[in-house]
């Protein structure tokens, strides 16, 4: 049997997590996907994705769902999620969370990394009741761009959905056969960047402290932000040259949010 013919290892990852008045109340991990809960000794919960298979790659299965019922969470990552090369079916990720009882969730995972001729489809379905609390920063680096990498293709299918009492709020989606750079170099879409970011936020929690928020907001020749407010929630918006650049902007937009400024030291590490 030669190389093409015998059938290449894939990883999978399976979490199911449900955290109640600050407690864990469940705890399953299966496979290379593993969760832990350090004690920062701060006034937030923190926890911590691992991916123990160092990426994700064409094949992949991940399946992650979460429970927080009357309770005050981060969710983060232990490191950037890479997206290797590779050929044949897409890697699957899915993700559903579901906030209970006037929860509050930030859902900050580190940067994803996409490489060239990565093959992933992603999905987030975030659902949560009426009095709960919601802020999502996703980052997206087209290419390594710390080791000079130029992105040229690849496909990238991601898909989120916001639930309010299960009715849909908000929806953001790429969806497309084939990433090449001259699309994403266009002024309608990166405008020859290669990192961009997204923070969405619902909640009244959050939604009534944004008076001052213009001022987090960073705006120079390597990158640019800004931010709309409609229905009850707030998009920003930002895109950088580089990750090292645009990290720097999401930490001035986060200070903003958390007690004393103080960002979890989750997303830090």
């Amino acid at each position: 049997m030669n190389t093409s013919q015998k059938k290449l290892e894939k990883s999978k990852g399976r979490l199911e997590i449900k955290i109640k008045d600050q407690n864990l109340q469940k705890l399953y991990q299966q496979g290379s996907s593993k969760a832990l809960m350090p004690d920062f000794h701060e006034y937030l919960k923190q926890l911590m994705l691992i991916n123990t298979a160092g990426g994700i790659t064409s094949g992949d299965e991940y399946d992650f769902k979460f429970e927080i019922d009357s309770s005050n969470l981060c969710i983060s990552t232990q490191a950037a999620e890479k997206i290797y090369s590779g050929f044949g079916n897409p890697a699957n990720l899915e993700i559903n969370l579901n906030l209970l009882n006037n929860s509050s969730l930030f859902w900050l995972p580190k940067e994803l990394i996409l490489y060239n001729n990565c093959n992933l489809k992603r999905k987030i379905n975030f659902n949560l009741s009426k009095d709960s609390n919601l802020l999502l920063c996703e980052n997206i680096i087209f290419g390594r761009t710390s080791m000079n990498e130029v992105f040229e293709k690849g496909y990238f299918s991601d898909f989120w959905n916001i639930n309010i009492d299960n009715k849909i709020i908000h929806t953001e989606a790429i969806n497309t056969n084939l990433f090449e750079k001259k699309y994403l170099n266009s002024f309608s879409t990166l405008n020859n960047n290669s990192a961009v970011a997204t923070i969405i936020i619902v909640g009244n929690k959050f939604l009534n402290n944004v008076n001052n928020l213009s001022e987090t907001l960073t705006n120079n020749e390597i990158t640019t932000s800004n931010f709309s407010q409609w229905d009850n929630k707030l998009i920003i918006r930002l895109l950088s040259k580089d990750s090292y650049n645009l990290k720097f902007a999401i930490d001035k937009i986060l200070t903003y949010f958390f007690e004393g400024s103080k960002i979890p030291k989750i997303w830090n590490i």
